[in-house]
């Protein structure tokens, strides 16, 4: 079985700077458990409604050179599900 690396490492320095809070897809079930940095920790465990994403404006995204969606649904982004960026 291969082993599924994952991206953005899950310390207080991302999730301090993590965009999850704010984004419209975020609700009062999200907050109370005090998700957030999903692409690290993986999908919530509440429902979602889908109105909008953040993701490609977190400085987590940024750094790590992600390029999706909807991690809160899809889960943590891993090297198995997210395709590499180059820097111009």
């Amino acid at each position: 079985m291969t082993e599924i690396n994952q991206i953005v490492p899950n310390t207080e320095e991302n999730a301090a700077r993590c965009r999850c809070p704010n984004c419209p897809v975020y609700n009062e079930c999200m907050d109370n458990k005090n998700e957030r940095l999903f692409c690290s920790r993986g999908s919530s465990g509440c429902g979602l409604e889908k109105r909008g994403c953040l993701c490609l404006h977190c400085p987590n995204e940024i750094e790590y050179r992600l390029n999706s969606f909807f991690y809160c649904q899809k889960g943590a982004a891993t090297e198995k599900n997210v395709a590499s960026k180059t820097l111009k």
